[in-house]
C-alpha cells in the first residue's frame, strides 16, 4: 500500500510543481486580470464536471468492484453529454462564466467528464499506477502547450490557455479510454434499472457533497469578483493554488485509502487504516505548510510580479483551513469507502453555511485576507463535524489520534515491503 501512496504522492508532487509553473507563466503573461478570467473559466468547467459526476464520479469507484462495467459506463456517457450541454447553458444564463467562452467551456467540460469517468473506473479496479501516469501526462501536456502558445508562437491571450486545456484533457480521454476498453464487454441491459438505482443511491450523496464542497471551496471566488474585481480574484487564486499545493499528501493518501476501503468489507480495518493515514497526512501537511509560511512576501512578488501583492497574507489566512481540509479529505474518503456518503454532504453543507455567513461580511470589509479567513472557518467547521461522527460511529477512543508505537511499526513495515520481495 505504501508503494501506491508514494507513487501517487510523487505524481501529485510533480503535478503540483507543474501547476506552480503554469500559474507562474499565466501570471507573467496575462497579469492578475487574465489569471482571474482563467479562474472563472476553470471554475465553470469544474462545476459542470461535478454535475456529470452524479453518475460517473466518485461513486463509480465504490460500484466498479460490485457491478458489470458495461452497465456502469453506458449511463455515465449519456449523463456526461447532457451535463456538459445543460450545465454550460445554465452557467452562462446566470452570468457565472465569461459568455464569450461558452462553447469552449461546454466542449472542455464534456472531454474532461468522459476522461473522469475512465479515471474513476480505473480507481475502482485499483489501477493506481496507470491512473497516476495518465494524470501526470495531462499536466505535462498542459504546460508544454502553454509554453508553446505563449512563448514559441507568442500568443499571450486567455483563449490560447483554453486551447492548451483541449490538448491536456484530450490526452487524458484518449489514453484512459483504451485502458477501460479492456475491461468492458457488451452485456444485456436487463440489469440496467438496478445499476441506475445504485448509481442514484450512492452518486447523489457523493456529488451533492462534492457540489457543496465546491461551493465551500469556491463561493468566495464569486464574492471576490463581485466586490473586488477580477484583478483581486487573480491574486487570491494564485495564493489559494499555492496553499492547495500543500494538500498533495492528503489527496494522494486519500485516493489510495478510498480505493482500498471500497474493496474491503471489514469496518475495523477501515477505521484502523483511516486513523493511521490521518496522523501521517496531518503531520506531513503541517511540515509543508510551515515551509510555505516562512517564505516572505518579496519572494512571491519577485516570482509573479508586483501585480500580485498580498499573496503571503492569503496563504497566512488560509493556513488553518488547509490543515483542517487535509484531515477532512481522509474522513471524507473513509465515509465514501464504507458507503456513508451522506455524512460528507452534511459536512459540506455546514461549510457552505459558514462561508455565506462570514464571506459577505469579511470579504467586502477585509478584501482577499477576509476571503482566506472565511475559508479557514468554513473548512474547520466541516472537518469538526466529520471528526465527531467518525469518533461516534467508529467507536474510536481519543487516544487513538495520538501517534503511537504501532503507527511507527506499521509505517516501517510498509516501507520494508518496498525493498524486500518474498
Amino acid at each position: 500500500m505504501l508503494k501506491k501512496i508514494l507513487g501517487t504522492t510523487g505524481t501529485r508532487l510533480i503535478t503540483a510543481i507543474i501547476t506552480f509553473f503554469v500559474v507562474f507563466i499565466n501570471a507573467r503573461a496575462l497579469g492578475s486580470e487574465g489569471v482571474g478570467e482563467i479562474a472563472l473559466i476553470v471554475l465553470g468547467i469544474t462545476i459542470i464536471l461535478l454535475i456529470s459526476n452524479f453518475v460517473g464520479g466518485g461513486a463509480m469507484v465504490y460500484l466498479v468492484p460490485r457491478y458489470d462495467a458495461f452497465l456502469l459506463i453506458v449511463p455515465s456517457y449519456f449523463w456526461a453529454v447532457f451535463s456538459a450541454a445543460t450545465g454550460a447553458w445554465i452557467l452562462n444564463l446566470t452570468g457565472l462564466i465569461p459568455s464569450k467562452y461558452l462553447w469552449h467551456i461546454m466542449a472542455l467540460s464534456l472531454i474532461q467528464a468522459l476522461g473522469a469517468i475512465h479515471l474513476n473506473f480505473m480507481l475502482g479496479k485499483e489501477k493506481i499506477k496507470e491512473y497516476n501516469l495518465i494524470t501526470l501526462l495531462q499536466f505535462t501536456v498542459l504546460i508544454t502547450a502553454v509554453i508553446t502558445f505563449f512563448y514559441v508562437l507568442n500568443h499571450k491571450e486567455v483563449l490560447y490557455y483554453v486551447y492548451a486545456l483541449y490538448f491536456a484533457f484530450g490526452t487524458t480521454l484518449l489514453l484512459s479510454f483504451f485502458i477501460v476498453l479492456s475491461f468492458v464487454r457488451p452485456a444485456s441491459l436487463k440489469g440496467l434499472p438496478e445499476i441506475l438505482k445504485q448509481i442514484i443511491k450512492y452518486g447523489t450523496f457523493v456529488q451533492f457533497a462534492n457540489l457543496l464542497q465546491l461551493a465551500n471551496y469556491r463561493l468566495g471566488y464569486y464574492i471576490i469578483e463581485s466586490y473586488l474585481g477580477k484583478a483581486s480574484l487573480g491574486i487570491y487564486d494564485v495564493g489559494n493554488k499555492l496553499s492547495e499545493g500543500v494538500w498533495l499528501t492528503g489527496k494522494s493518501v486519500s485516493m489510495v485509502q478510498y480505493s482500498k476501503i471500497s474493496n474491503t468489507k471489514s469496518k475495523e480495518f477501515a477505521v484502523e487504516l483511516t486513523l493511521r493515514l490521518l496522523k501521517f497526512v496531518i503531520t506531513a501537511t503541517a511540515l509543508m505548510l510551515m515551509v510555505l509560511l516562512l517564505l516572505p512576501e518579496s519572494i512571491f512578488q519577485f516570482v509573479f510580479g508586483k501585480d500580485f501583492s498580498g499573496i503571503h497574507l492569503v496563504i497566512k489566512s488560509l493556513s488553518p483551513g488547509i490543515l483542517a481540509i487535509s484531515a477532512s479529505m481522509i474522513f471524507s474518503h473513509y465515509f465514501s469507502g464504507i458507503g456513508k456518503h451522506y455524512h460528507n454532504a452534511v459536512s459540506s453543507a455546514i461549510g457552505v453555511i459558514f462561508t455565506v455567513i462570514f464571506g459577505f461580511k469579511l470579504i467586502p470589509s477585509m478584501g482577499i485576507y477576509g476571503a482566506g479567513i472565511t475559508a479557514s472557518i468554513s473548512y474547520s467547521a466541516s472537518m469538526l463535524y466529520q471528526w465527531i461522527v467518525f469518533i461516534i460511529t467508529g467507536n474510536v477512543n481519543l487516544k487513538k489520534f495520538i501517534i503511537n508505537k504501532e503507527d511507527i511499526v506499521f509505517f516501517f513495515s510498509e516501507l520494508k515491503k518496498l525493498f524486500i520481495t518474498k
